[in-house]
């Protein structure tokens, strides 16, 4: 594309004039004379072509223009700006191209965005505290999580890693500036109370030295926590598995050394083995259910039941059983939503309920009540027990986590009920609780959504 500028119209005017002027001298000397009209014509013709470039250089300037300041606005950030396209000469030609760049820029810009956006998103809901500092450990990046587990409010603009105050994160990123390498610590980090965390600082290099520093805090306690748990869990385990297992070697060993001529007391001895083997078949079945009810994969076959003519035959077994005691047994259905549920898992949590409110209840009543709470299905048990303290109502619900242990075991149960309760409902997208004072009995419930779990992975 040729463009038209102040100079070379200039220069193509001179040309022009002089092109007339020899065109003019040329007429005279061929009519050996000069010729006034020729002189008047090669004038007029040569101000209307000066008048003309004129008019198409101000426009040719103003068309410039309006690319230049499109294009300017466009570095400044304002993606959306375009030039008017109106014509279809060269210069139409060249505003169309610097459109299409900058719809293809703004494209670029945009996805760059979105995905700064995803980045920004998933390393604000990390759980782990994580910084980005500059080769001189400014803080140039840092999620909320950073920013609480160093006990600070979020600064504005870049501060130095020495704003924490926690001399540890400095010596850290040092070491792996030194080393050019990953650096992994336990650290403790003093917020008012000490507390453990997983500490990495990992270079990232551009050249020969690191241009930012990647720091990554993980809090240890919920790891540490878990292996508790799993400690416990194996201790409990091992300890309810003994005391059965004693009792039944013991006794099968009396029968062998003699006691089957006992004609007195191998009976009993029978007896109580067989007592002990169901206790540990119990064991056994309630682990079983707790590791099916805690599998992350757990499928649930939801269909629309009548929550109370469940309850209703759940509680036929039971009838019984509170009879022997010198109980009564009332079941109350009359508020009876229909609701989605896996009838299986529900009747286990309402077995485990009413074995549990039966056993530990030595005269009055248990009452089992449906009922309804806006969207929610509730289910209560409650019994004239001796109640439980508010120290220990907050932890019934654990595994092997009983209130008066030698009570406990001399009623035959594993410890495990409550938490199977626990665990079924919440497979459901429901709540547990219970509301119990010493002496005034105790309320065991549970709500479910009517309408079911919210992702069941539900064989219909």
């Amino acid at each position: 594309m040729i463009l038209i500028t102040r100079r070379r119209l200039a220069a193509f005017l001179a040309a022009l004039a002089l092109c007339l002027l020899a065109a003019g001298l040329l007429l005279d000397t061929a009519r050996e004379g000069p010729d006034l009209r020729v002189w008047l014509v090669i004038i007029s013709l040569y101000a209307s072509i000066v008048a003309l470039s004129q008019v198409l250089l101000r426009r040719a300037g103003h068309r410039l223009e309006l690319m230049r300041a499109t294009a300017e606005a466009i570095g400044r950030g304002e993606l959306g700006t375009r030039v008017p396209v109106d014509s279809h000469d060269e210069m139409a030609s060249f505003g169309r191209a610097l459109n299409e760049a900058a719809e293809a820029f703004e494209r670029q810009i945009l996805a760059l965005r979105r995905e700064g956006e995803s980045s920004d998103a998933v390393i604000t809901n990390l759980k782990q505290g994580v910084a980005l500092l500059s080769g001189d450990l400014v803080i140039r990046r840092a999620n909320g999580r950073f920013w609480s587990i160093v006990g600070l409010d979020r600064l504005p603009g870049n501060v130095r890693l020495a704003a924490a105050r926690q001399p540890v994160l400095e010596e850290v990123v040092s070491a792996a500036v030194r080393s050019g390498r990953t650096v992994t610590r336990e650290v403790s980090i003093y917020v008012g109370e000490r507390a453990e965390y997983e500490l990495s600082a990992t270079p990232i290099r551009t050249g020969e030295r690191a241009d930012a520093i990647l720091l990554t805090l993980e809090d240890l306690r919920p790891e540490r926590e878990m292996a508790n748990l799993r400690r416990e869990f194996v201790a409990n385990v091992s300890h309810e598995l003994k005391t059965p297992l004693t009792s039944i070697r013991g006794y099968a060993e009396t029968l062998l050394q003699g006691g089957l001529e006992d004609e007195a007391h191998r009976g009993t001895f029978v007896e109580t083995i067989r007592v002990q083997a169901e206790r540990l078949e119990a064991l056994v079945n309630d682990l079983l259910t707790l590791a099916e009810l805690e599998r992350p994969d757990t499928r649930l076959d939801v269909k629309d039941w009548d929550l109370g003519a469940l309850v209703r035959e759940a509680a036929v077994p039971f009838e019984e059983i509170a009879a022997r005691r010198g109980l009564s047994l009332v079941v109350d259905t009359e508020t009876s939503p229909s609701t989605r549920l896996d009838r299986r898992t529900i009747e286990i949590a309402l077995s485990n309920l009413l074995d549990n409110a039966i056993k530990y209840t030595e005269r009055g009543m248990v009452l089992i009540r449906t009922g309804r709470s806006g969207d929610q299905a509730r289910v209560e048990v409650t019994d004239t027990g001796r109640g439980i303290a508010p120290e220990h109502a907050g932890r019934v619900f654990e595994r092997f986590y009983r209130v008066d242990r030698g009570r406990s075991r001399e009623a035959g149960g594993t410890g495990l009920g409550l938490s199977i309760v626990k665990h079924a409902i919440q497979v459901h997208g429901g709540a547990v609780g219970l509301t119990s004072a010493p002496g005034s009995g105790s309320t065991f419930w549970f709500e479910i959504p009517v309408e079911g779990p919210s992702t069941d992975g539900a064989v219909s």
